[in-house]
């Protein structure tokens, strides 16, 4: 490392204002730190722990490959609150509103952050109820405001009435339910399942109509077939086909085929359902260009209970398979209004 570039990790303010403000946040407890101002504009830091609940008690951020797709997938679902993002923040009638946010946990060789929290020391923070956590469950967290607004001018002799405003958002929360076993074709006769919203504290109901196969390597080789679309050139369509086949090559053989559930859910909730075996299965190690992202629309608007049809992926399955299928429900997609907390 250079000088330059440790330096570009440094925190060196023109202006800052310290909050020191210790407050609970969805049941975390959340230090807003400090205002700062520097070139890049205004942000607002803050200081928070992982949560210690039944879900994240096991969770170590730690670089170990996963040893199932289950664990792929539990380390890359983000089963995060509304209030991870703070879209406003008002504070003495004066507003300050943010476009982004970053959020990271602090490691050992985190020079970054050990700068950071060094100079928040020297100007005052109070860091005691941290003393005690670990780094790496310790996340620091900057909201970033625009450069062309104003710098927030605070009656600093008065108290900091605070109040937070967050967006209305849609955010991944947990399922647990029963594994489901299921046979190809048409789901006869139709069971209703439900599940719990624990973001809405109550309960959720779906039907799965049918279970099916999708040929993807026919549908690419269907698809390549097909007249260049308009807009490419022939190196970039030829380009454009290399890449797929190497992705699609890297994710799944040709033998296989990938099983779709046809769903339909309460209130529309977007719902992840994945095929045991899958889930039970070492992940495969990835040679092309990066992750395949595949999205499927039911071909019918409404399912046969009234609700819109939606179907989802839930893994491949060799071509010559034909037993039923066992599959698992382990997250889904639910709204959260807008929202405002005031301290």
């Amino acid at each position: 490392m250079r000088l330059k570039e440790l330096q570009e990790m440094m925190l060196i303010p023109d202006r800052e204002i310290l909050l020191n403000r210790l407050v609970t946040i969805n049941n975390t407890e959340v230090l807003l730190i400090s205002i700062t101002s520097e070139q890049q504009g205004h942000r607002l830091w803050m200081l928070s722990r992982m949560p210690e609940t039944p879900d994240t008690q096991e969770t170590v951020y730690r670089s170990e490959e996963p040893r199932s797709n289950r664990e792929k997938i539990q380390q890359q679902t983000d089963f995060g609150h509304q209030e991870d993002f703070i879209s406003q923040m008002i504070i003495q009638g004066q507003t300050l509103t943010f476009h982004s946010s970053e959020s990271n946990f602090i490691t050992e060789q985190d020079f970054g952050a050990y700068m950071k929290l060094q100079h928040f020391v020297e100007k005052g923070a109070d860091f005691t109820s941290f003393a005690d956590v670990e780094l790496n469950r310790l996340c620091l967290t900057v909201n970033e405001q625009d450069p062309s607004l104003p710098f927030p001018d605070f009656d600093l002799d008065k108290e900091l009435d605070i109040t937070l405003k967050f967006d209305g958002t849609v955010r991944s929360v947990p399922v647990q339910i029963e594994p489901i076993v299921l046979e190809f074709g048409e789901v006869q006769p139709a069971i209703q399942y439900s599940f719990h919203d624990s973001v809405h504290d109550k309960s959720r109901f779906f039907y799965i109509n049918a279970v099916t196969r999708y040929d993807i390597w026919q549908e690419a080789l269907t698809t390549f077939e097909k007249p260049m679309p308009q807009g490419y050139t022939d190196k970039e369509w030829q380009s454009y086909q290399d890449q797929y086949r190497e992705s699609l090559e890297s994710a799944y053989s040709k033998n296989e085929e990938l099983v779709l559930v046809e769903y339909e859910s309460e209130d529309n909730v977007q719902l992840n359902f994945y095929a045991q075996d899958h889930l039970d299965a070492k992940p495969r190690s990835r040679s092309g260009s990066g992750d395949l992202a595949l999205f499927f629309k039911s071909d019918r608007e409404l399912g046969p209970h009234g609700l819109n049809s939606r179907i989802g992926m839930v893994g491949p399955v060799d071509k010559e398979f034909g037993g039923s299928v066992t599959i698992e429900l382990l997250s889904g997609y639910v709204e959260l209004p807008g929202k405002t907390i005031k301290l």
